[in-house]
């Protein structure tokens, strides 16, 4: 398409409240079904290195490797078993801090070990457009094709299946800690846990704080391989707009990072890519101190 016409079609968009959203979720719910068409799910790609195997569930030997729910994962990203001879290999806390949107779960599931996400419910404060737009499928077709574009990259777990009529997408699931983990590791309050009861899980100003404290604690050991996975990404035409410590993911077998969260992604070929690319690389760039320009050079 003339790139002049492009652009003044994404102008007249923006002027109309949700034809973005809109049009982006056929473009997303397009790209998906042609690939169940393609039978991209049968490729059937090795798990990346840190995907946790059967093998090292210990409730498998005693109940086999058959489909199954094994932990829930909380709020923070915290697993809690639900065999208790699981509990010493997910729990590494004890309490669970409730999900405020979708349900994930880590199951058995075709003989991999994968993370289950439901794509159901919006926090109670979104606004109105948001809970339309995610009852319509848009932030589930949305992850399941930016994961499809980006199912051969190291750096991003293996989507394995997906359901259409439940909205649920399978993952492989890699046991680590995100870099927010880290944070808090060091005495932070940078968990949901740790900041409901100091109302400040939606303080305009927990960003900030969250970006001084990885800055100060040696966040230049991680740039050069996030700065690596994010030009990977966007050699794709994926974007993350939801850019947070929280969704980098250090894996426990090998110290590798990955990028674990795609519902937000900007996907090139959808209304105001060009736009939300130069967002995705302000937030890159302030979170990890990266100098990524619009064009994706530094």
């Amino acid at each position: 398409m003339n790139p002049e016409l492009r652009r003044a079609l994404d102008e007249g968009m923006r002027r109309v409240p949700g034809m973005d959203a809109a049009t982006r979720l056929l473009a997303v719910r397009l790209e998906t079904v042609r690939a169940l068409l393609a039978r991209r799910l049968a490729e059937n790609p090795l798990p990346v290195p840190d995907a946790v195997t059967p093998s090292e569930i210990p409730s498998v030997a005693e109940l086999g490797p058959g489909d199954r729910v094994l932990a829930e994962l909380d709020q923070d990203g915290f697993a809690f078993a639900v065999h208790p001879a699981d509990v010493a290999f997910f729990n590494r806390r004890s309490q669970k801090m409730p999900r405020l949107r979708y349900r994930l779960h880590v199951v058995l599931r075709g003989g991999y070990v994968c993370v289950r996400k439901r794509f159901v419910g919006q926090p109670q404060n979104a606004p109105l457009q948001a809970h339309l737009f995610a009852l319509l499928g848009l932030f589930f077709y949305n992850e399941a094709a930016a994961l499809f574009r980006l199912r051969d990259l190291p750096s991003v777990p293996r989507i394995r299946d997906l359901s259409l009529a439940t909205r649920t997408l399978y993952l492989d699931y890699v046991r680590g800690r995100t870099l927010q983990h880290q944070v808090a590791e060091r005495g932070e309050k940078v968990l949901d846990i740790d900041l409901a009861p100091l109302g400040q899980l939606f303080d305009p100003d927990r960003d900030r704080r969250e970006i001084e404290a990885f800055a100060s604690g040696g966040r230049a050991a991680y740039r050069g391989r996030i700065e690596e996975i994010v030009r990977a990404m966007n050699a794709r035409g994926v974007a993350p707009l939801d850019v947070k410590l929280g969704n980098v993911l250090i894996g426990e077998k090998t110290g590798a990072l990955y990028w674990i969260d795609f519902e937000r992604a900007a996907l090139e070929g959808t209304p105001r890519y060009r736009d939300r690319l130069d967002e995705h690389h302000d937030l890159v760039n302030r979170w990890f101190g990266l100098a990524l320009s619009g064009d994706g050079g530094a």
